[in-house]
């Protein structure tokens, strides 16, 4: 999306007047401030400083530029800007006049956990291991975007941990592009005007104001230290040998590290903890060329991940640090709300008035749970047959849920490769199929052991979406600015169709007809037709970025429903191609929409929070779910019952939609 003209009036309002108490930080060229706007959706906005001797908009030039360009989930993504001119009354000369002031500013994508300085420590504590190794191969991969994948590469020249953002899931966001430089040849420049930061520079740099590739790479070593080894990293390195300080600083995280974990996990972790070192001290080597291209750098993280995956399964997976407890939904989370909007008194649904218990609510009522959760899981598929979800949370483990017994199997310890980003049970080969962060689709079993049947490329990054024909040997994918793919595993998981859908973000094959899939791309809903390749129908009318959808029926009919940032679910007829419903009332964009297999619901989630049920016969409002556990991330329903699982921002809920509420007379 191309991003929005702002005024400055409206940034004025959404930073309380630039306070004090909404600003985040001050750079050599600009103030960065919160702005919340009145629906609750949040940015930041850097307001550039105006030029000491006179309005010069090279900086606001450089960075815009260079932002407009960029799409990687590692850099931070410009989502508006402003250039105001505004009067001010002025004294000059004795008179007061009125003088053009230039206000400039950029608007980024909020990042909730700040900059990664706020979060440098040593050894001792501070952020876990498989935290610092995520920020760490982020900020490489973001990097590697940078130097190899655009054209010509861009050198940020200011890398360092205050440049680098953490997302709520503390995905690291390269940003400030102020210093950036375009290198069409890859040749050494000679920079007299480039503004530095102390500490970071390589001596190149120092000495004879070079400028090459090897520029970041020397600050990426600095970086990664301090990650490592806290604020003093770069400093002890310098006064002992790399042996020894490598040795120093592995035994340092094995001693932490062995008080929650061991076996052949504790010394996979140690190995990434050397690993990482021994490249951070590659790239501070004085002789650039004796440094490691960041192409080099992936490829040694990568070696060592794929080494980590020939390990037995079952002898490295272990749960994350305990992050889940069952616990019973029974008084403690009063906002759950039934069908007609009223909530629910607990105490007088099970007891009477003498005492007892009220054996009608008894049979009908199974209590819900509630899952709490550090690091929450996303419930992303469910097996047809078995009560099992399958589900991933923000480090890229891979769990099976039992959501009878609540009990958990872990499948892929995600502290060892690149993070997953979307996953599918194939029941009938007894398989799962994982999509990840790096591009790569990887099949395993889930019968035990657990083993790899298949990995390779798929995507150049970032796999969105992943999804199982019903009865042929295929899988679509789709990947971040990519075709989406069909790949057939009884020919070797060969590739046998691309469709040119453009940017997408959920898909699924129809469930009438599996020779046609829907994708949803951008502001609509496309309808493919596998055996063709082409595009059927689309559905458009959304007033923003449309993300997620479902299919579902009514007597004969079939239809579609689609969720969007503008905060409204569409009611789409599949046959006659047009929308014939609009859902509102949600107070923030919609996260993931379902249909019941079992009852005439569909529900509704959202970063409000709530999840809404709609009757999916009259499309009227049933009732809201509101379980105070944050944004809404998923819904998945379980078929054969009347439950559904919901994932939240603090953890997951398996709920029960109960008697009385619509379609519970046709049970």
């Amino acid at each position: 999306m191309n991003p929005a003209d702002l005024t400055y009036q409206l940034l004025e309002e959404i930073t309380d007047g630039f306070s004090e108490e909404r600003r985040l930080g001050r750079g050599g060229f600009g103030t960065v401030y919160k702005g919340v706007h009145k629906n609750g959706d949040q940015i930041a906005v850097k307001i550039l400083h105006n030029d000491t001797e006179g309005i010069d908009d090279t900086q606001l030039n450089n960075e815009f530029d260079n932002l407009t360009r960029f799409k990687h989930p590692n850099i931070v993504q410009l989502v508006g800007y402003c250039y105001d001119v505004k009067y001010i009354p002025t004294e000059v000369n004795g008179r007061k006049v009125f003088v053009a002031r230039i206000c400039r500013a950029l608007c980024l994508e909020f990042m909730p956990r700040g900059s990664l300085d706020n979060h440098i420590s040593d050894e001792i504590d501070g952020l876990d291991w498989p935290i610092r190794y995520k920020i760490i191969k982020g900020t490489c991969e973001g990097l590697k975007y940078l130097h190899v994948e655009l054209k010509p590469p861009i050198y940020h020249l200011d890398l360092k941990p205050a440049n680098i953002l953490l997302d709520s899931n503390m995905v690291p966001k390269i940003a400030d592009f102020g210093l950036s430089k375009i290198f069409s040849d890859g040749k050494t420049k000679v920079s007299q005007t480039l503004g530095w930061t102390p500490g970071y520079p390589p001596p190149e740099f120092l000495q004879e104001k070079k400028v090459s590739n090897k520029f970041d790479i020397f600050s990426l070593g600095v970086v990664m230290l301090q990650i490592i080894a806290g604020p003093t990293g770069r400093a002890q390195s310098d006064d002992t040998s790399s042996q020894e300080f490598t040795d120093r600083v592995v035994g340092n995280w094995k001693n932490r590290l062995q008080k929650r974990r061991d076996g052949s996990l504790l010394e996979a972790y140690c190995q990434q903890v050397k690993t990482c070192t021994e490249i951070a001290l590659k790239c501070l080597e004085t002789d650039r060329e004796k440094r490691p291209t960041i192409v080099e750098i992936i490829s040694e993280i990568n070696e060592k991940e794929a080494i980590f995956g020939e390990l037995p399964v079952d002898h490295v997976l272990e749960e994350l640090p305990s992050h889940k407890e069952s616990i019973s939904l029974e008084s403690s989370f009063s906002s759950h709300l039934n069908l007609n909007g009223t909530k629910q008194n607990q105490e007088a649904d099970h007891h009477n008035k003498d005492g007892s218990c009220s054996k009608e609510k008894e049979e009908d009522h199974q209590e819900d749970q509630i899952i709490p959760m550090e690091n929450p899981d996303v419930p992303i598929d469910v097996h047809p047959s078995e009560p099992w979800i399958l589900t991933s949370n923000m480090f890229g483990s891979v769990d099976i849920l039992n959501y009878n017994t609540q009990e958990t199997m872990n499948l892929i310890q995600g502290s060892y490769g690149p993070i997953v980003t979307a996953a599918k049970f194939i029941a009938r080969k007894q398989w799962f199929v994982v999509g990840h962060h790096d591009g790569f689709i990887r099949v395993y079993t889930y019968e035990s052991p657990v083993k790899q049947v298949k990995r390779f490329k798929a995507h150049t990054w970032n796999i969105t979406c992943l999804d199982v024909h019903p009865t042929e040997p295929y899988v679509l994918s789709v990947g971040s600015q990519d075709q989406i793919k069909l790949w057939d595993w009884n020919k070797g998981w060969e590739c046998i169709k691309a469709f040119d859908s453009g940017l997408a973000y959920q898909i699924k094959f129809n469930p009438r007809d599996a020779h046609k899939f829907a994708v949803v791309s951008l502001m609509d809903a496309q309808v493919w037709n596998i055996r063709s390749s082409r595009q059927e129908s689309t559905f458009s009318g959304h007033g923003s970025v449309v993300n997620c959808f479902d299919y579902f029926t009514h007597g004969n009919q079939l239809y579609m429903i689609t969720g969007s940032w503008d905060k409204t679910a569409k009611i789409w007829d599949c046959q006659r191609r047009t929308c014939v419903q609009t859902l509102a009332g949600h107070t923030d964009c919609i996260t993931c929409v379902c249909f019941h297999p079992d009852l005439p619901i569909l529900l509704t989630g959202s970063n409000d929070e709530t999840v809404r049920l709609w009757n999916s016969t009259t499309f009227k409002l049933e009732g809201v779910l509101d379980f105070e556990l944050g944004k809404v991330t998923a819904i998945v329903c379980l078929k054969g019952s009347k439950r559904v699982v919901i994932g939240h921002d603090a953890g997951l809920v398996i709920t029960e939609i109960r008697h009385g509420q619509p379609g519970s007379s046709n049970k």
